[in-house]
């Protein structure tokens, strides 16, 4: 890595925790200086990952970023006044050269610090809409049909809100789509149905964590800061099956070391502050947490350790939210959180929420209960539960043939371990 680069990542990991002045992007006097002064303060993690990326990649995304917090602007300041969607749709096409005229200015009382940051991008809206026409030919078209795709999903939501795991996957969900195209250079096993659901269910987890950070009480129907944590780790349980498969899969599909490093420093950092909102230790300790990342990109051995290390906080997540008791705790986390190989069972989002259910269930005891289960079975039944009511939670409410097959797998699932001898198999439904 270079010396500049490691400055440059030096300076963001010092800037993360400093308050935004907004007065440093006012001043930016060129459309680079505020790529460079805006990219950390809209951006926090985000930025330093990017930061790990080679030149081209990091150059489209941050254009891709900044552009999403200017759509972010406009959906979060303009909500609530008329023609919000509209005026979202408006933004983009501006950004991307559609529409010549750039859209009304904001005008939203700003709250929060990130707020004020986006409210100055979309001040600066002509600046960014040049870092994204000077794109390549490539790079621009893949950031003007995330840009429209994200604004379309906005607008949408402000018009008949979503449910929060449908609009994580068609926002957050569309940008990791967008990433794994730009890191595995469009690779076109990365385009398929399988790992776009995956990609979904990060953008899931992702805005079930900007949920949790911003403290969404009132969308979650919920009374206090730890029945929200509690809810949100309880929908965290399918997302993080598939982010799980999909780093997997991205470990041995990205060419790049400095793009394998910013994938796993935002799986590293994304982790912790769910590990931080349960009160459970971390993978990885703040100073770490950048050179975890870059140790696990530079071999596949160092990044499936890595991928252990998460689980095992996931565990202690999971186990920590699920009260366990003194007796359960006795037993290693290792065993509450399914394993799997992705690599032998397919992508198949539904293959994996089955196997991975009945996993769980097949530790259970298999003959007549006398007296109550013992605990670390009892927290395996309710996360089987959970995975699979949280796939049902992720398809459309009118998407009767995704139940039926999802019906089916299970049902496929359970008689194949009652009768082992008959040829059913989970995965001979995808």
């Amino acid at each position: 890595m270079r010396p500049a680069r490691l400055v440059l990542l030096a300076r963001g990991l010092r800037d993360l925790r400093r308050a935004v002045d907004p007065t440093v992007l006012v001043r930016a006097g060129s459309v680079d200086a505020l790529a460079e002064s805006a990219l950390i303060p809209a951006a926090r993690n985000l930025a330093v990952a990017i930061n790990l990326l080679p030149e081209t990649q990091r150059a489209e995304s941050t254009a891709a970023v900044l552009a999403c917090r200017v759509l972010d602007a406009y959906e979060d300041l303009y909500s609530g006044s008329v023609g919000a969607a509209t005026t979202v749709l408006w933004a983009a096409r501006y950004l991307v050269g559609e529409d010549p005229v750039p859209p009304p200015p904001l005008r939203a009382r700003v709250l929060r610090e990130i707020d004020a940051v986006d409210s100055i991008l979309a001040e600066r809206i002509a600046d960014v809409r040049a870092l994204v026409g000077r794109l390549p030919a490539a790079g621009e078209a893949r950031v003007r049909e995330l840009l429209i795709d994200v604004a379309t999903a906005m607008a949408d939501n402000l018009d008949v809100p979503m449910s929060r795991v449908t609009y994580g996957e068609r926002v957050l969900g569309r940008v990791v789509v967008y990433a794994c195209a730009v890191i595995c250079e469009n690779d076109p096993d990365v385009g398929t149905e399988d790992i776009v659901e995956l990609a979904h269910c990060v953008g899931a987890a992702a805005q079930l964590a900007n949920d949790l950070r911003d403290q969404e009480i009132e969308l979650y129907g919920v009374g206090t800061s730890a029945e929200l944590t509690h809810e949100i780790v309880l929908r965290l349980l399918t997302p993080a099956l598939g982010a799980f498969a999909l780093l997997s899969h991205l470990g041995r599909r990205t060419r790049s070391k400095g793009a394998r490093a910013a994938v796993a420093y935002m799986s590293i950092t994304t982790t912790a502050f769910f590990c931080s909102a349960v009160g459970v230790r971390s993978p990885y300790s703040r100073k770490l947490r950048l050179l975890g990342a870059v140790v696990a990109a530079s071999g596949t051995d160092r990044w499936d350790a890595m991928l252990e290390r998460l689980r095992e906080s996931v565990d202690a997540t999971v186990e920590f939210l699920l009260d366990s008791s003194a007796r359960g705790r006795q037993e290693s986390p290792n065993n509450l959180f399914p394993r799997f190989d992705a690599h032998s069972q397919g992508t198949s989002m539904g293959a994996i929420v089955v196997d991975s259910a009945m996993a769980l269930v097949d530790v259970l005891p298999t003959g007549a209960m006398r007296g109550e289960l013992p605990d670390d079975q009892i927290r395996r039944m309710m996360i089987a539960d959970h995975l699979a009511f949280g796939s049902l939670e992720r398809m459309h409410p009118g998407d009767s043939n995704a139940m039926h097959l999802l019906g089916t797998r299970f049902q496929t699932a359970a008689m194949s371990r009652m009768a082992p001898h008959l040829p059913f198999d989970s995965e001979r439904q995808s």
